[in-house]
């Protein structure tokens, strides 16, 4: 009996000592990312994205609803989103962001003569509170779409400030997503290289390359069929861990040739804006600076118009790493040429971590 509360005992410890190496570990790699995220480079970046930041602008600057309301703007970096809000003749804009690009925001709010308006608050919107005289938000502008659109986790942010401090008719600024996938012709990985390195075989490195998503620019003339759409948001009602979804797809082929990979973009609305503001990532749609997610195939298919390419798409956030992104991807294909199932596993990092 002594023995078996002993063991108890061994396994409560070793649970508790996991938990607490976990909890180290997500506390390191926040800090890293916000250390990342403070670099000015990467906001420069993203502000030089013309279609984004002239959506942004026009649903928040040319909207009336933002007159004499309080705004929250999650993750405001520089405070480009929150001078919109302000401009807007907001009556106050609260600034919050954990990285230390945010002591720029209140001297940009107060060199555009919003230094009365807009209030920086430094640290994570799960750990902050606001003024004693503000209980609840009338708006929420956030800048939370990532990568393959969840790369990031932003969006988790911004559910945890509706659910805390949005009034009942408060506004979300975007507030719909979708998010498609579709099959595209591409280059093939030259991933033979690895089994002779100099006379070694490095086919463990293959191994790796084959199960990384690759962030590119892909054009529209290199689309092999009709998109599918795999996840769709809306924010007032999206709940918690909406980055882990699966869903069937289904893409038909448009013309004959070779599919290389499977590519995922993402539209973007605000549906409570004036004129109804969106912009697209797509292939076909101007240059963004999240450009399109790649996946590519083990195995490249020969189709033909009107063939189907049929699977599965899982995705979520990593346990062991808020940079990554995990995926499952299922392929079915019954061609004419060629019958072909494959099932490949992607990790997806965030670029943050490569600068």
């Amino acid at each position: 009996m002594l023995e078996d509360f002993a063991t108890d005992d061994l396994e409560i410890n070793e649970e508790y000592s996991n938990a607490h190496q976990n909890s180290e570990d997500r506390r390191r790699q926040e800090a890293h990312y916000f250390k990342l995220y403070s670099r000015i480079e990467i906001h420069e970046w993203q502000l030089k994205d013309l279609v984004q930041m002239k959506a942004y602008r026009e649903a928040i600057q040319d909207n009336e609803f933002f007159r004499h309301k309080i705004v929250l703007d999650v993750g405001c970096g520089m405070g480009v989103l929150s001078v919109f809000a302000a401009k807007a003749a907001a009556k106050k804009v609260l600034a919050v962001d954990a990285a230390t690009i945010s002591d720029y925001a209140q001297q940009v709010a107060q060199d555009n003569g919003f230094g009365n308006v807009i209030t920086v608050i430094r640290g994570k919107v799960e750990d902050i509170e606001l003024p004693d005289d503000i209980d609840k938000v009338d708006i929420i502008v956030c800048d939370w779409m990532g990568h393959c659109l969840f790369s990031g986790n932003m969006l988790e942010s911004v559910i945890f400030a509706r659910d805390k401090w949005l009034s009942a008719e408060g506004h979300i600024y975007p507030d719909t997503a979708q998010l498609y996938l579709a099959a595209i012709k591409g280059r093939d990985q030259d991933l033979g290289y690895w089994h002779d390195v100099h006379g070694f075989d490095l086919s463990a490195i293959r191994r790796r390359c084959e199960s990384k998503a690759v962030v590119e620019h892909v054009t529209g003339d290199q689309l092999m069929s009709r998109v599918c759409l795999v996840k769709s948001l809306d924010l007032y009602t999206e709940r918690r861990q909406s980055a882990k979804f699966r869903s069937l797809f289904e893409l038909k082929v448009m013309r004959n040739g070779w599919v290389h990979a499977l590519v995922a973009y993402f539209d973007v609305g605000f549906s409570k804006s004036t004129q109804r503001i969106s912009f697209s990532t797509s292939p076909c749609a101007p240059w963004t600076h999240w450009n399109q997610t790649v996946f590519y195939l083990e195995t490249p298919l020969p189709v033909r118009a009107g063939e189907y390419i049929k699977g599965v798409f899982t995705m979520k956030a990593s346990e062991e790493s808020i940079f990554d992104m995990e995926f499952d991807i299922y392929v079915d294909f019954d061609g004419r040429e060629k019958s072909v199932t494959i099932h490949q596993s992607f990790v997806l990092s965030n670029p943050l971590t490569l600068c």
